[in-house]
């Protein structure tokens, strides 16, 4: 009894574990709720339904490995058509992503990407060249960035650069989760791609950083010890560089 027992706890701790993590099952602009992609039923749905969140394989769980195909939007995704749709947003605007869950102590940095498809958002994947650029990131302020989503009903507002040229662009919206990241190759990505359209807008056009490529499993804010105390995680510098300049 007492081995079943065991084995029964932890056959429950690993799919505690295995749900834990969420996805986006949707966006909100200008007070706007727009269909994300639910992992729970979207990717059973036959023939697969269109979304501004792009899909991924029926699994809300991470990409261990930074030089994978799948960095660039989701597990699966280098192999998933892109959806022909796209959500449209004022530069300047707000996008607020709306998580189905987070757990605490998944320690880390959200990090906010754009890149400007080349033509149409349902014929580009992003991982080629480098077209990416850096335009918000949040690390810890006292508390990492993951634990306040997921205190806080699980939303995340990210802005829009002003400055950027209009057209249509992939948003690549990241949590980094370092709980593991102690250990090279422990840290866990969860990135997450929606297609826009910018309007308004100034003549920037930006890029820079390419997905994969931009990260290493050795860089420091990818290797890295989230338990160290609070001086150590108040120098944590994220990967993936600085803020793109000039953007508002």
């Amino acid at each position: 009894m007492r081995l079943s027992a065991t084995l029964a706890l932890f056959t429950a701790t690993l799919v505690s574990h295995a749900t834990a993590h969420g996805y986006v099952p949707f966006i909100r602009i200008n007070g706007a709720t727009i269909p994300g992609w639910d992992v729970s039923k979207d990717g059973y749905t036959t023939p697969q339904p269109s979304r501004v969140v792009r899909a991924t394989k029926p699994d809300s769980g991470f990409i261990a490995d930074p030089s994978s195909a799948d960095i660039t939007c989701s597990i699966g995704n280098s192999k998933l058509p892109p959806s022909p749709i796209t959500a449209n947003v004022t530069a300047g605007g707000t996008v607020t992503v709306v998580w189905n869950t987070w757990p605490t102590g998944h320690y880390g940095p959200i990090l906010n990407y754009m890149a400007k498809c080349v033509g149409d958002c349902s014929k580009w994947k992003g991982d080629t060249g480098s077209p990416w650029f850096k335009i918000q990131q949040h690390t810890y302020d006292g508390e990492w960035p993951s634990d306040k989503l997921a205190k806080g009903g699980f939303t995340y507002d990210v802005k829009i650069p002003k400055n950027i040229a209009a057209g249509n662009y992939l948003l690549r919206h990241e949590n980094l989760a370092l709980h593991g990241a102690s250990s090279v190759g422990g840290a866990q990505f969860y990135p997450v791609c929606i297609q826009l359209t910018v309007t308004g807008g100034g003549s920037l056009n930006p890029s820079g950083l390419s997905f994969p490529g931009a990260y290493k499993a050795t860089d420091p804010g990818i290797h890295f010890n989230p338990y160290q105390g609070d001086a150590a995680n108040r120098a944590y510098i994220p990967p993936g560089g600085s803020v793109y300049p000039g953007l508002n």
